[in-house]
């Protein structure tokens, strides 16, 4: 297992850029098998009728969008958040349009097709945008993961491809999810997505480390922290896929659960 990668160390050497261009650039990129599922499940869940209401928080949005494509469908405002500087200058190059902002066009035209293809790429681009209300620094190993901020309990949060990264080790996970579900009310609903038994990836020539957990794994840390779970699809990938120079992650899931 690789060493953990604290926060100052992730400030030092994860450029958000680089990793936007190296996982998420086009077929064949390498999470183009997660990208894709990934906004299948979204689209599927959001379009049910079933999770919806007024504010949705997305931990660990920075410097990625696309799970937010479809929760923007189903919530009146969106809470987008970011733990590094880096990653928030790049979350800002989008939403403010610039000329060097990572290009999301393909991936959104997936899901308006997803959608029916009722509005364009571009008005898509533009209602997302309009959503996001607030961009508020993140720490989940703290109790109000959004101080100073202290915002009303809402109605659902989302986080993908962050707590296997935040956390050191499974306590702290089980503590960092604790602290996200203060952020929800009793009955809200909990969207979570991230990788399997991964324990580190590649970013440039720097390693970064990623907490391995299992089926089993989630399935106790939810129930102990009063969720119920109502959706886990696991995804394996075939033997070969990735480069072990590159990663050991060899598996991905989705999970919805709701606050008991």
């Amino acid at each position: 297992m690789a060493e953990f990668t604290n926060t100052s160390k992730y400030e030092e050497t994860f450029d958000p850029r680089c990793y936007l261009d190296f996982f998420y650039i086009g077929q064949g990129s390498l999470a183009e098998d997660f990208i894709q599922a990934q906004l299948e499940n979204f689209h599927k869940l959001f379009s049910s009728g079933k999770v919806k209401g007024k504010t949705v928080i997305d931990i660990g949005t920075a410097p990625c969008i696309y799970q937010l494509l479809s929760a923007c469908e189903a919530f009146d405002e969106i809470i987008a958040t970011w733990h590094t500087k880096r990653e928030l200058r790049e979350l800002q190059k989008w939403q403010n349009r610039e000329a060097y902002a990572h290009d999301w066009s393909s991936i959104m035209k997936y899901v308006c097709e997803l959608e029916g293809n009722r509005v364009t790429v571009e008005e898509k681009e533009t209602k997302l945008r309009g959503k996001i209300k607030q961009t508020l620094f993140c720490d989940v190993s703290q109790t109000n993961p959004m101080a100073p901020a202290d915002l009303p309990k809402v109605d659902c949060v989302i986080t993908i491809e962050c707590l296997e990264v935040a956390c050191r080790n499974h306590k702290a996970y089980s503590l960092a999810l604790k602290n996200i579900s203060n952020l929800l009310k009793p009955g809200g609903h909990l969207v979570i997505g991230g990788d399997l038994e991964t324990s580190y990836y590649m970013m440039g020539d720097h390693m970064v480390s990623s907490l391995p957990v299992t089926e089993k794994f989630l399935r106790d840390v939810l129930g102990e922290n009063g969720y119920h779970i109502i959706d886990l699809k696991v995804y394996h990938l075939p033997e070969g896929k990735i480069d072990p120079k590159l990663s050991d992650y060899g598996a991905f899931y989705f999970l919805h659960a709701q606050k008991m």
